[in-house]
C-alpha cells in the first residue's frame, strides 16, 4: 500500500514541476499587462509634474505619457510643455491630436519653425480638416509668408465657408480689401458665391462702404447665382444709412440677374415694385414691407383683384381708434421733380370717418412735406385714388405707405375691410430708363 502511495506522490510532483514554467510565464505576462494598464492609467490621470516624471522614467517611449506631461506643463512651463509634446508627436507620428497640440503650443511661444513643422504634418495626415488649414495660414502669416498663407485661406474657404468672417478680420490688418478679393476670392469657382457677397457685407459693416460697393460690381458681374438672403443685409444697410444711389444700383443688379424677379417688367415708368401684389413681398429692399399688424389681418394674395390675379386685402378685425401703417415701400426718386401716385382701392363696412389712405413721406426727413390721398370709408367698389407731390433738392427716396391716422370725429374706431391694387408712381417731368 505504501508503495502505491509513494508512486502516486512522485507522479504528482513531476506533473507540478512540469507546469511550473508555464505558471511563471503566465505570471510574467500578467505583471507586464498590469504594468501597462497602470502606466496608461497614470498617463491619463496624473496632474503634477513629479508624478508625470515618475511615469516617464518607467516608460520614456510611451507617447501617451509624454503628451500628458506636455499638458501638465502647459500652465507652468511652456517650453517644457513643447518639449514633451514634440516627443509625443515623434513617438506617434500618425496621431493628429499630438501634432495639433504641438502646433498650438509652438504658436503660444512664437516658435514659428516648430509650428510650421507640426502644421505641415497635420495637413499631410488630415488634408480635409478645415481647422488645420487655418493653423497653417496663421503660422505662415506670422512669418510673413503671405502667398502661402493666402493659399491656405483659399483652401480653408473651399472646405468650410463659415470661417470667412474671421479670415476677413485678420486679413484686413495687413491687406487692402481689393487685394484680399483678388488674391482669395476672384476667379475661384470652388468657393461658394455667397462667400463673395459675405465679404461685401463684412466690409460694409466695418464702414468700408466705398470698397464694399467697388467689390460688389465685380461680384454682380459674376454669373454664378446666389440667393437674395445673402445680399439682403448689405442692401438694408445701404438703405438705412442713406446710400440710396448705391442701393438702387444693387437692386437693379439683382433684377438683372433675376435674383429679384419683378412682376411689373411690362409696366413702363412705374417706380413702385410689385405694385399689383402679383408675388409675395420680400419684406426688404425696394419691395413692400410689413409694419405693425396688431389687430389687423393682411392678405397679399387676396382674390378679386382690380387687375391681374392678386391684390392686397387689409381687415381691421378689432374696432379701435389707432394709427396704422401696415404696409410700406421705400422708393428711390430724384430731387427737384414732380411725381404722380395712382392706385385702385375698394372697401367694405369701414366704420370710421378716418379710413385708409395712401401717404408719401421722406424717410430721411429733409424738409419734405407729407403727401396724403383722399380717405376711403364705408362700402365702395373699385375706384382710383391719386395724389401729386414735388421733391426737394436733397430728396433721394420716399416712403410710400398705406396709412390710417387716428380718428378725430365720431365714429372714431375703425373696423371693416380694405383692398389695394395697381399702385403706380411716375415722374411727370423726367424720364426713367427701364
Amino acid at each position: 500500500m505504501r508503495y502505491f502511495g509513494v508512486r502516486r506522490l512522485e507522479v504528482s510532483l513531476q506533473e507540478r514541476s512540469r507546469s511550473l514554467p508555464f505558471l511563471v510565464a503566465v505570471g510574467a505576462v500578467s505583471l507586464l499587462l498590469a504594468a501597462e494598464i497602470s502606466l496608461a492609467g497614470i498617463a491619463s490621470s496624473f496632474e503634477s509634474p513629479s508624478t508625470g516624471r515618475l511615469a516617464s522614467l518607467l516608460d520614456a517611449d510611451d507617447p501617451q505619457i509624454q503628451h500628458r506631461l506636455g499638458q501638465v506643463y502647459a500652465e507652468t512651463d511652456t517650453n517644457k510643455s513643447v518639449q514633451y509634446l514634440r516627443r509625443a508627436a515623434e513617438l506617434s507620428r500618425y496621431s493628429r491630436l499630438y501634432w495639433s497640440d504641438l502646433a498650438s503650443a509652438c504658436q503660444s511661444i512664437d516658435d514659428t519653425q516648430c509650428a510650421d513643422w507640426a502644421t505641415e504634418n497635420l495637413l499631410k495626415l488630415c488634408p480635409m480638416v478645415p481647422y488645420y488649414h487655418q493653423l497653417a495660414a496663421e503660422s505662415y502669416l506670422r512669418r510673413n509668408r503671405l502667398d502661402e498663407s493666402l493659399g491656405e485661406l483659399r483652401h480653408l474657404l473651399e472646405l468650410d465657408p463659415t470661417y470667412a468672417t474671421g479670415i476677413w478680420a485678420d486679413l484686413l490688418t495687413v491687406l487692402e480689401p481689393d487685394v484680399i478679393f483678388q488674391k482669395v476670392l476672384a476667379n475661384n469657382n470652388k468657393i461658394e458665391s455667397t462667400v463673395e457677397v459675405g465679404f461685401v457685407d463684412f466690409l460694409s459693416a466695418q464702414g468700408e462702404n466705398d470698397a464694399a460697393y467697388h467689390i460688389w460690381t465685380f461680384v454682380a458681374a459674376n454669373p454664378r447665382p446666389f440667393p437674395f438672403s445673402s445680399v439682403q443685409s448689405y442692401l438694408e444697410r445701404l438703405i438705412s444709412t442713406g446710400r440710396i444711389e448705391e442701393a438702387t444700383h444693387v437692386w437693379q443688379d439683382l433684377e438683372r440677374r433675376r435674383t429679384v424677379k419683378s412682376p411689373d417688367a411690362d409696366v413702363k415708368n412705374n417706380l413702385v415694385f410689385n405694385g399689383g401684389f402679383e408675388q409675395s413681398p420680400l419684406n426688404a429692399g425696394f419691395d413692400w414691407r410689413t409694419g405693425s399688424t396688431t389687430y389687423l389681418a393682411l392678405d397679399f394674395a387676396a382674390p378679386g383683384a382690380y387687375e391681374g390675379a392678386r391684390c392686397l386685402r387689409v381687415d381691421f378685425k378689432v374696432g379701435r381708434n389707432d394709427e396704422y401703417e401696415p404696409v410700406y415701400q421705400i422708393v428711390p426718386i430724384q430731387p427737384n421733380h414732380i411725381y404722380s401716385l395712382n392706385a385702385d382701392v375698394r372697401s367694405r363696412d369701414i366704420t370710421s370717418t378716418s379710413g385708409p389712405s395712401l401717404r408719401v413721406t421722406d424717410p430721411q426727413q429733409r424738409g419734405f412735406e407729407d403727401a396724403i390721398s383722399e380717405t376711403t370709408v364705408g362700402t365702395t367698389d373699385w375706384h382710383p385714388v391719386n395724389l401729386s407731390f414735388s421733391t426737394g433738392p436733397e430728396t433721394q427716396s420716399v416712403q410710400l405707405s398705406l396709412w390710417r391716422p387716428r380718428g378725430r370725429v365720431f365714429p372714431m374706431n375703425i373696423s371693416g375691410s380694405f383692398w389695394l391694387d395697381a399702385v403706380t408712381l411716375e415722374c411727370k417731368d423726367c424720364t426713367r430708363e427701364k
